[in-house]
């Protein structure tokens, strides 16, 4: 690799990111969408137990960000927790690491903590209390590049690890492990009660998520969406349809198309008077004159064919301006 010297006091965690990770990403071998995959930015769920909480009965249900996760041909993972250069790396730091890589969505082998200045790599199964198995600065990192790819390197995971790890939960769906991630998929709207002409074919994107169970042993299914108009996400996002979790009080998502698996969620938020909002029955921005509450009951049905779990939705939406409304159409979504 070609390191160039950096002014790490003048850097940020962005700047770790993309002038030092995503290169070293690169030289490894891995890319974006192939066999050799870099996942950035997933979300994942913690259900009440996780490490440092102290209240699990209590404490309400959080979510993380893993900044990387390597994957080699969805057999074997490890994951790179970024920081900024200013960040010493201290126990809180390898303990946010080693939540990402011990997830059961993740189910990393290894975990790295890099700010720059210094990479740290660490085996998930010994905890995040061991001491790291390799630890090197910038200043080093030329030199070290054989030892992290026989380390990280693609082949280096395959022959190292060879076998993926046996889950012995129970299963989400036939064919299934006990977490699964959303890798993609896709919403589109139908009809509405108002006769919105615009909205019929409109598709959401849905990028990323997961299915699990939470401590009730209730199916969990949440993911972010992503709408094709700008205005329309702002208003999602508002509305907090964008990131979205429902509930299932069945065992398994069904395989079976006269029994369904439903899924439900409920959201409520005020709009402030003077926010600009999408308008359900223009498709324009518009500036709201008074506050309005709004509140959107969904419920979700679909069967599990392979890998993928789909079929339709309605939304009920009732607001402090206009009458009771709802919106139907389809959904699928493609799980790993």
């Amino acid at each position: 690799m070609d390191l160039p010297t950096f002014d790490f006091d003048q850097m940020g965690e962005l700047d770790v990111r993309g002038e030092i990770i995503d290169p070293l990403l690169k030289h490894l071998g891995y890319r974006a969408s192939t066999g050799w995959n870099i996942i950035r930015g997933q979300s994942l769920r913690y259900p009440r137990v996780y490490i440092g909480l102290k209240k699990p009965n209590k404490d309400p249900i959080l979510r993380g960000e893993a900044d990387y996760i390597c994957d080699v041909e969805k057999k074997v993972r490890w994951v790179i927790e970024a920081k900024s250069p200013s960040v010493k790396i201290e126990l809180d730091e390898i303990e946010q690491a080693y939540s990402y890589a011990n997830h059961p969505e993740v189910r990393a082998v290894y975990f790295c903590v890099v700010n720059g200045r210094e990479f740290r790599f660490y085996q998930t199964n010994r905890g995040p209390e061991a001491e790291p198995l390799l630890k090197l600065t910038y200043d080093e990192l030329d030199q070290s590049l054989p030892i992290i790819e026989n380390l990280v390197g693609p082949n280096a995971m395959l022959k190292n690890h060879p076998q993926p790890e046996v889950d012995l939960g129970k299963p989400i769906g036939l064919g299934l492990r006990s977490v699964v991630r959303i890798t993609g998929g896709h919403i589109i709207f139908g009809r509405s009660s108002l006769n919105v002409t615009h909205l019929q074919g409109l598709t959401t994107t849905i990028e990323e998520g997961a299915v699990e169970r939470d401590d009730q042993g209730r199916l969990i299914a949440y993911f972010h969406t992503r709408s094709p108009f700008q205005s329309l996400q702002h208003f999602n996002e508002r509305l907090g349809i964008a990131d979205f979790e429902t509930t299932s009080t069945d065992e398994f998502l069904s395989a079976d198309a006269s029994k369904p698996t439903i899924f439900t969620a409920t959201q409520r938020v005020v709009l402030a008077c003077g926010e600009r909002i999408w308008n359900i029955q223009t498709g324009q921005e518009v500036l709201l004159p008074i506050n309005v509450d709004i509140s959107a009951e969904t419920r979700a049905s679909g069967i599990l064919t392979g890998n993928k779990f789909g079929g339709t939705f309605a939304v009920l939406y009732n607001t402090s301006t206009l009458p009771a409304f709802h919106v139907t159409g389809d959904f699928e979504v493609t799980l790993a």
